[in-house]
């Protein structure tokens, strides 16, 4: 939370007085649906003492399958301007009603008070924190560098992360991908990662992005998206490359509704082909809205098609011809799926 422009001066203080030191990492990872494992084992860890939530709701991916209502130990401290979130849950702690901001400001103001009693555990708190860094951060690590094929969406994340600037904004369409992208990117900087979460309208990242794009012309934009999302409304591709927009479209082409596939193939041979896709030459699709358009089969030809991409200086199109019979690292949530779920 601490890495949001306007809290940056609480971070600041705070190591000024000797609490932080300057390169003390505060981000464990995205908590809940696609979570990394630090931010789950913190979060739920019984050594946990206080846990303040900034902003974010209690929805049921947010709080891996309501696992968070049931299983902290922590005092927690819930700031919200939405009254609905704050009293929806029952009682998860002391709610604050106001703006994160705010908080935060008055975090900053009362810095002198705050700074020696965190001091006084400074040292236990600093351990705790390695412990949980010395076990992995992720699952399936070994996918991101996997050369098979059909493309393992794991490996295209990782191949567009290792090109795409620090500062350059990504959003991520809804479907199978959007846990993928969820786990294995990592965003260096406070709004360059953005995502229809608790929406998850399929489609809706490839017209956003040229908001994006508009609003800020001096960065770099990219889409992780999914060939369903484009039969949604992969269209939209032609008002970017109309104005000539700069945006980098990442197709993970599975031939499937791949998170529905994954479920619906469990029950027969009729499920499974009613969320198949026909393969479409995406690319070719591109070109003919104006595009340029790039199609990739080897994953050893990621990397530089990606920087082709980005080299283009205009609107382009990566269809990634990617294998859909890919579990997604969804296996914290899914555990809390099987511990509440009244069906198990």
């Amino acid at each position: 939370m601490l890495a949001e422009r306007w809290s940056i001066p609480v971070a600041t203080t705070l190591r000024a007085k000797g609490v932080f030191p300057e390169d003390h990492e505060l981000s464990l990872g995205v908590f809940g649906y696609a979570g990394s494992r630090h931010a789950t084992n913190a979060i739920l860890n019984s050594d946990l003492d206080c846990l303040i939530v900034l902003g974010s709701g209690f929805n049921e991916r947010d709080t891996m399958h309501w696992t968070l209502r049931e299983r902290p130990t922590a005092f927690m401290i819930h700031v919200n301007t939405d009254m609905d979130e704050l009293t929806a849950n029952g009682d998860l702690g002391h709610v604050v009603p106001g703006s994160c901001r705010g908080f935060l400001d008055l975090m900053h103001d009362r810095a002198d008070v705050i700074a020696p009693t965190l001091q006084e555990n400074q040292a236990r708190r600093r351990q705790w924190v390695a412990d949980i860094k010395a076990g992995p951060r992720l699952y399936d690590v070994e996918n991101c560098s996997r050369q098979t094929v059909p493309i393992h969406p794991a490996a295209a994340i990782t191949a567009l992360r290792k090109v795409f600037p620090r500062n350059g904004s990504v959003l991520v369409d809804s479907g199978a991908h959007r846990a993928f992208a969820g786990h294995y990117w990592t965003a260096y900087e406070p709004r360059t990662y953005i995502s229809a979460t608790n929406l998850g309208p399929m489609g809706w990242a490839i017209p956003a992005a040229i908001g994006v794009q508009c609003a800020r012309r001096d960065t770099r934009v990219a889409v992780i998206t999914g060939d369903g999302c484009m039969q949604m409304h992969g269209i939209e591709v032609q008002t970017a490359a109309r104005y000539q927009l700069p945006i980098i479209y990442l197709v993970i082409n599975n031939g499937a509704l791949g998170n529905v596939w994954l479920r619906a193939r469990q029950y027969g041979a009729l499920p499974a082909e009613l969320t198949s896709i026909r393969d479409h030459a995406w690319a070719g699709f591109a070109r003919a809205l104006g595009a340029q358009g790039f199609t990739v089969h080897d994953p050893a030809e990621l990397q530089g098609t990606f920087e082709k991409a980005l080299a283009a200086g205009t609107t382009a199109l990566i269809d990634v011809k990617a294998d859909k019979d890919c579990p997604t690292p969804v296996y914290d949530f899914n555990a809390g799926v099987r511990a509440w779920s009244y069906h198990e």
